[in-house]
């Protein structure tokens, strides 16, 4: 067992003190967890930003980025994270419409793994349900994208909600992708009817075994992300890190 740690996806709180973004991270760390995925720096100078997480004693464990600025801005974007101290490089999304969409990115991520990689950083992938289709190919895309990669290349996130969504076992889909899944979002659904977001513990998934599977896989981090939110934002990503650390402690973490 290792000792798993908890991210908070900060796309979950953009519409929270948008004019405080220290501020947002002392609540965070406040809330108990352990570090924070960013979506977005605000402007905020890298050194600057590294100092208030030290600060906090809040860790970064990586940044989603748009597939523009990893193409257009790559060096600053690997510096920026080094900077801060982040383990991966997230693509959040990428639309995949057609095979040439799905060649299209494995280029993309050929072209700009190494230096990734150089720097000491994963580049990952985040999936949503459209990766678990297979409209056009024989199998579908997040398999594709596995394939035609190497672990130096590329390794992914799996998203436990989408990956549900999209009808598939989310403990399954992580023993398939074995060492080049390095973490997961961890989010809830109220029904698989409803396909609706909800707080961790709250919902449908298999929460208990998405976490023990990620200790025996030897996991660094899993990220707490929830889209949309009914409740206050602070409240909601208490909750589901209470919810997290309980399923822990119960496993020995």
């Amino acid at each position: 067992m290792t000792n798993l740690k908890v991210a908070l996806q900060l796309y979950t709180l953009r519409d929270y003190d948008k004019e405080d973004f220290a501020g947002k991270l002392r609540k965070v760390r406040e809330a108990g967890y352990d570090g924070v995925e960013f979506a977005g720096f605000h402007g905020i100078p890298a050194e600057e930003l590294k100092a208030t997480l030290d600060s906090l004693q809040l860790a970064s464990m990586g940044s989603h980025t748009r597939i523009e600025e990893l193409l257009n801005h790559l060096d600053e974007v690997v510096t920026y994270n080094q900077t801060i101290g982040s383990s991966y490089i997230v693509i959040p999304y990428y639309e995949m419409t057609s095979e040439e969409h799905v060649q299209a990115l494995i280029g993309i991520v050929k072209e700009i793994a190494p230096k990734i990689r150089a720097a000491g950083m994963d580049l990952l992938y985040h999936n949503h349900y459209h990766e678990f289709m297979n409209d056009f190919g024989d199998k579908p895309i997040l398999e594709t994208l596995k394939e035609a990669t190497s672990a130096n290349e590329l390794n992914f996130e799996i998203d436990m909600f989408w990956t549900t969504h999209a009808g598939r076992n989310p403990v399954d889909v992580m023993q398939q992708f074995g060492p080049r899944c390095k973490t997961v979002h961890l989010k809830d659904m109220v029904s698989r009817e409803s396909k609706e977001m909800t707080e961790l513990g709250t919902g449908i998934l298999d929460l208990s075994g998405i976490l023990a599977k990620a200790q025996a896989s030897n996991y660094e981090w899993v990220v707490v992300e929830q889209d949309r939110i009914n409740i206050d934002g602070y409240v909601s990503v208490k909750q589901s890190l209470d919810h997290v650390k309980a399923l822990l402690q119960g496993q020995g973490n």
